[in-house]
């Protein structure tokens, strides 16, 4: 008998009709960039990142309310005690890579869950890799005869507009080089809890 102890879920929505959504968020996202020209800087490299305070801004209302139609499917496969503590949104910003542009391999160590939606995503413009969090786990493989959920050791989700990707805070992730020649445009945020 085989028992699998460690599986790291991952959540992937794709939502159809997004156009005008995305395209208001590009103007908020523009509108931000011109008040802050110069950003913040965490996990981007050569990209524009934004303030985290997105989220009580009202022009991002409608991809907040998005996101939090679906916290609640999340909440039941992770079976928290939905009567002892309500997930919200802690922060959310937006990140915008234009050629060369990516974000090192990282995590949010001050949140359960994080994700990602995909407002601008042009072919080729970086796509969204996950690591294997078992640290030891790479230390030494034999060759495979196929790649399954055992043997992955790096997930890769290749962005689309419309796409929404939450996953535990505490997976290392990172955005590849952004190769085309047009802008990648997304918005990520974390989830933490409160006690009602």
């Amino acid at each position: 008998m085989r028992q699998d102890w460690f599986p790291t879920p991952i959540w992937h929505f794709q939502f159809p009709n997004t156009a005008q959504l995305n395209q208001n968020l590009l103007k908020a996202i523009a509108h931000q960039r011109n008040a802050d020209p110069e950003g913040t800087n965490f996990s981007n490299v050569l990209g524009w990142h934004s303030s985290d305070q997105l989220h009580k801004q009202s022009d991002f209302q409608p991809l907040v309310e998005m996101i939090n139609y679906f916290l609640p499917e999340v909440v039941r496969d992770l079976a928290w005690d939905n009567e002892e503590v309500k997930p919200f949104i802690s922060n959310c910003w937006a990140i915008v890579n234009g050629k060369n542009a990516s974000n090192v391999l990282h995590n949010h160590c001050n949140a359960y869950l994080s994700g990602v939606y995909y407002v601008k995503a042009p072919r080729n413009s970086g796509n969204l890799y996950f690591h294997d969090p078992r640290v030891g786990a790479q230390m030494l493989v034999p060759p495979y005869d196929k790649i399954t959920p055992i043997t992955l050791s790096k997930l890769i989700y290749q962005p689309s507009e419309g796409m929404l990707v939450i996953f535990p805070s505490w997976l290392w992730h990172g955005v590849e080089i952004n190769q085309s020649e047009e802008e990648r445009v997304s918005m990520s945020f974390n989830v933490i809890t409160v006690k009602p």
